[in-house]
Formats: C-alpha cells, structure tokens, sequence
C-alpha cells in the first residue's frame, strides 16, 4: 500500500503546486516595468528612486472595487498612457510628482458607476505632490477618500488624502499636505 501511495502522491503533489506557480509567472509577466520619469541617459537603479502608486481592494456586501494612485506628470513631463504604469522611477531631489485617485471599477454594479460619474463631472481627483528623494530608496504614495456621511453615497465625499511613505515605514509627505478637496 506504501508503493502504491507513493506513485500516486507525486503526481497529486504536481498538480497541487502548478496553480500557484502559474498564478507567480502571470503575475510577474503582466507587470509593466516602471516608468523613466527623467531625462538623459538611462541610469543604475541605485542612482534613481523608485515610487509606486498604491492599490486599495474594497468590498461591500454587493460590490468589490480596486481602487489606484496613478502618475500624471512628474515636474514637467507628462506620461502618456498613465494607468499602464504603477511605478516611476526619479532621479534623486526635489520634484513634483502628480498623482490622481483612479477608481478602476471595470464592469462591476452598484457604486461603481456612481464613483466612475463622479470622477468624470468633477476636475481630475489629482494632487501636485511635492516629495525629495533619494538615490537607491523606494517610496509608495497612498489615498484614502473620506466621506462625510455614508461612503456609499459618492455625493459625500469629503476630501482625499494623499501621503509618501518611505522603504522604512516613515511618512515624508502628510496627509494634510497631500489633501485633495473637491469643489461643491
């Protein structure tokens, strides 16, 4: 019975393991490779910063949603294509980087057409953020909307924050001086 188990669990073992190792190789082939958001030659990436915009995945009890910081500009180059590129990478100082609240909803019910209607009949949700940065560092630029009543009523929305946290946990640019306020 021993042999018999053996022979059978090594195939069974195979396949058990092909799901998460196809899903790591998906993952990593559908990642677009940061954005060059400087001029010149190219550059080590210990001789740039890399920043990246964060993800939000919420869900309510009828809808999930997945919610994006996105690059606009970065001191006066504008990137094209903008929601193909989650990271940008920077040469070392001070720059100004526009980042924008995108609620990428896709073709799901309920909120997200109302956020998506939202968005497009105001001003871009979008904040100049400016950050200094280091050679060889990583950085991520968070969001969070608040609302001043139920988060489910889009009308509601109070204000965005924006903020930079650093590779070490530390937060290098407020939430109060990232804050978006939409015009009523």
């Amino acid at each position: 019975m021993t042999g018999l188990f053996a022979r059978f669990s090594r195939p069974l073992t195979r396949w058990l393991l092909l799901p998460p190792l196809l899903a790591l190789l998906l993952g990593c082939s559908a990642s677009q490779p940061p954005y060059k958001a400087y001029e010149g030659a190219e550059r080590p990436a210990a001789a740039l910063a890399l920043v990246r915009g964060d993800f939000y995945y919420r869900k309510d009890f009828l809808n999930s949603y997945v919610d994006a910081v996105r690059f606009q500009r970065v001191d006066n180059l504008v990137i094209e294509n903008s929601r193909a590129f989650e990271q940008v990478l920077l040469a070392p100082g001070t720059r100004e980087v526009e980042v924008y609240y995108s609620w990428d909803m896709g073709a799901r019910i309920g909120l997200a057409p109302a956020l998506v209607s939202y968005a497009s009949s105001r001003e871009a949700i979008s904040r100049t953020l400016r950050l200094t940065v280091e050679a060889g560092r990583q950085y991520a630029v968070k969001a969070e909307p608040v609302f001043d009543g139920n988060p489910g009523d889009i009308g509601s929305l109070q204000h965005v924050d924006f903020w930079v946290e650093d590779d070490r946990g530390r937060v290098i640019l407020s939430r109060e001086e990232g804050r978006y306020r939409p015009e009523r």
